[in-house]
């Protein structure tokens, strides 16, 4: 009885956890090159094994998967916003090193450098991307990131894909990092979009329908710990009692 009280309350737990991530990409629903995080339960056969080590008493959010699927564009009319089509990230300076980021929403910090709202700078084939301003009336970006003043290049904005994506790991900020060394390439086959961002993959409807299910599980876990308490009182304090 006591080890259903430990499976109820665990089950309780993980549902809360996972509460946390379907709430968390609510809230970002309108943030530009959000992705949205997936609770991950423990797998069957990690349930099998434990019922055959007879450890059954808990339940468990394995993880938070990251969906990176693509998100609609929408039009801004800001030269310094960017849109990737197809695959791979922004590339970013941090004071934690180098991060990846689809939201390619950019401005002009005081170094005429590139940079996210969090100042973190965009980079480069050669470096943080500065931006001549005397001469931004003649600027120029194509689809494959080349930035031009006239028919001269100044640089290519970095656009890096990965062998493995389940190798990012979200640092906040809409940022990403590596979770572990590996040999990053330059993606070949992405456009970018001048003048447009890309939207949040969050769908709202199918989140609520999400936290309203999740909600549920975690009710009837709650119930399941009353009904066994309710069950331990009788046993401790009215079977076997003489009347």
């Amino acid at each position: 009885m006591i080890r259903g009280l430990y499976s109820a309350a665990s089950a309780m737990l993980a549902t809360a956890r996972a509460q946390e991530v379907i709430t968390n990409n609510i809230a970002n629903v309108n943030t530009p090159g959000f992705k949205r995080n997936i609770p991950v339960y423990q797998s069957f056969s990690n349930i099998l094994q434990r019922e055959i080590d007879e450890d059954t008493r808990q339940s468990r959010l394995q993880e938070t998967s990251i969906d990176l699927a693509q998100g609609e564009f929408t039009f801004t009319d800001n030269i310094f916003d960017f849109a990737l089509e197809g695959e791979g990230f922004f590339v970013l300076s941090t004071p934690q090193g180098i991060a990846y980021t689809r939201n390619g929403s950019f401005s002009l910090d005081k170094e005429n450098r590139l940079v996210t709202s969090e100042n973190f700078a965009l980079m480069g084939e050669r470096g943080p991307l500065i931006i001549p301003v005397k001469d931004i009336a003649e600027l120029r970006f194509n689809q494959n990131g080349e930035i031009r003043i006239g028919e001269k290049v100044l640089d290519q904005i970095r656009i890096d894909i990965f062998p493995d994506v389940s190798f990012l790991a979200k640092i906040g900020k809409n940022a990403f990092q590596l979770s572990q060394e590996v040999q990053t390439t330059r993606a070949t086959a992405v456009r970018i979009k001048q003048k447009y961002l890309e939207t949040s993959n969050v769908d709202i409807i199918s989140e609520m329908i999400n936290l309203i299910d999740n909600l549920r599980v975690y009710e009837a876990s709650q119930k399941m710990i009353q009904l066994q308490d309710n069950t331990l009182d009788k046993l401790c304090n009215e079977v076997g009692m003489i009347r």
